[in-house]
């Protein structure tokens, strides 16, 4: 096995490095200005001279947002990128696995999202990112596919991983608590890429427990209270999400369910009490 790492300057990129490290599993990454995964030629190049047995594509245009202003831009790394791979990988004999998203979904359904699920996006990232499945199954059926939620880690810039900084900087701290979703920690989604890496089709990956982000800031606080962090927040009120407008509309439930992952590998995701106490243990000393 050899694994080539696509988007590895990314939180998640970083996450797959540090886990074949771990694993001892040969690896090369590329970040962006090693490779551009829109230009097929590229591809091509490397995938044809680098001996890999898998792509792993952490590479993706994520900021939701900005999206909406740069299209062209969200199409061509979240659309055209998988297809790129989808070519490649077919051409060389590379299984292909891709990072997708729980944004395809539009949130009218109250219970956990199925990989069979008709996908109906809000927001034109949501929409890129479900071309980018489709276009990458049509060149390679035997892709796998999986789609997580609310990623975080040591690194990265996302509502979970600045939590505790937002803890240590406000007094009081306010959060949506009418927008559900299944938290991911990039170190266990990394893991849960590579066991997955010999499996086709479309997979669900979250830790488990549905939480809003207030309930999320409310788990950060009480966490860095008993390990006596010093914090400025004196308190977190809940409020509507229509009190952060955002140009992206998001869905207010997109929880994924994984049962089916839970039957392949035959293990549940970590709880995210479990994740949470993890996290904290390795970004405590640099907080």
């Amino acid at each position: 096995m050899k694994v080539w790492i696509l988007g590895s300057g990314g939180q998640m990129g970083r996450a797959m490095i540090d886990a074949c490290q771990v694993l001892k599993i040969p690896f090369v990454a590329s970040k962006r200005c090693d490779l551009d995964i829109t230009d097929l030629e590229q591809v091509k190049r490397m995938g044809s001279s680098g001996g890999f047995t898998h792509m792993i594509n952490c590479a993706a245009f994520t900021d939701v947002d900005g999206a909406e202003e740069k299209s062209k831009e969200a199409y061509g790394v979240n659309a055209l990128g998988p297809e790129n791979l989808g070519i490649v990988g077919r051409e060389c004999g590379i299984s292909v696995v891709h990072i997708s998203t729980d944004y395809l979904f539009n949130g009218e359904k109250r219970s956990p999202y199925l990989e069979g699920d008709r996908p109906a996006p809000l927001n034109v990232y949501g929409k890129s990112k479900w071309e980018g499945e489709e276009r990458l199954l049509s060149e390679l059926s035997t892709a796998c596919i999986v789609r997580t939620s609310w990623v975080f880690g040591n690194n990265g810039k996302n509502f979970i991983s600045s939590a505790l900084s937002l803890l240590r900087k406000e007094e009081h701290v306010q959060a949506a608590d009418d927008q559900i979703n299944r938290a991911t920690y990039n170190r266990d989604l990394a893991h849960a890429l590579l066991d997955l890496s010999f499996h086709s089709g479309i997979f669900h990956f979250a830790n488990h427990t549905p939480l809003s982000r207030y309930a999320i800031l409310q788990d950060f606080f009480e966490e860095a209270k008993e390990r006596g962090l010093p914090l400025r927040c004196q308190k977190i009120t809940p409020v509507l999400a229509d009190s952060f407008p955002t140009r992206s509309p998001r869905p207010s439930y997109s929880v994924l369910s994984t049962e089916k992952i839970e039957r392949v590998l035959g293990r549940k995701p970590r709880l995210w009490k479990t994740v949470l106490a993890e996290y904290f243990d390795y970004v405590q000393p640099n907080h």
